[in-house]
């Protein structure tokens, strides 16, 4: 069943990559939050109380809720609905998109051999990685670029389970607590890139420069 899970998360990057809709790219940090869960849910039910603990609050709560209702918040307040100026047509981010999760099973089926690595779970991780580092190099949108930052660092998380005996709650606080603060600076950021101009591209970026 977590094995369904995981496909599902790969596929939400196909979704991601082929809509221009910024409060659909929000939409699908509360899928991929849900599904974090459920997959940690269903593949560690041995797991002492204080980790389950843990799981609840990172992927369920802050996944799931606290950031994309953050997020949420800055998009109102900055109107930035859609990000329609990639340098790719959408069409083509989906075809490429799909390409790399393709690759991603192709890897997970050659290491089906491989001890204490869970091969689906890699091959998707690293296509998910890979799709958002992508999608943040052709996105025009700073708030595009944040949520393909927090959809790497899913990736990342999916990526610590698979190469882990017992979920490694170290590995994933760490990471948790920078991402938290990276997205709580970004938004900052962004609210004052949103009163200086009347959209977020980030093309203003370079016109960004300190006056004495």
């Amino acid at each position: 069943m977590e094995n369904g899970f995981a496909i599902l998360l790969g596929l939400s990057m196909l979704y991601l990559a082929s809509t221009s809709r910024i409060i659909s790219h929000i939409r699908i940090l509360v899928v991929q939050g849900i599904l974090l869960f459920l997959i940690c849910l269903l593949g560690y039910k041995h797991t002492p109380l204080l980790d389950i603990a843990f799981l609840i609050m990172e992927t369920l709560i802050v996944k799931a809720v606290v950031i994309p209702w953050f997020l949420y918040k800055i998009l109102k307040k900055t109107n930035a609905n859609r990000d329609d100026e990639a340098n790719i047509p959408h069409f083509y981010c989906l075809v490429i998109s799909s390409v790399v999760l393709l690759t991603g099973f192709v890897i997970s089926n050659c290491m089906t051999g491989m001890k204490n690595i869970a091969p689906l779970y890699f091959g998707i991780a690293v296509s998910i990685i890979v799709i958002s580092l992508w999608l943040i190099t052709i996105k025009h949108k700073i708030v595009s670029n944040v949520i393909e930052f927090i959809t790497m660092e899913n990736g990342i998380f999916l990526l610590s389970l698979s190469v882990a005996g017992e979920m490694p709650v170290l590995v994933n606080l760490g990471v948790l607590l920078d991402v938290f603060i990276a997205v709580y600076i970004l938004g900052l950021f962004v609210r004052e890139i949103n009163k200086e101009f009347k959209d977020l591209e980030v093309s203003h970026l370079s016109k960004l420069k300190d006056y004495e």
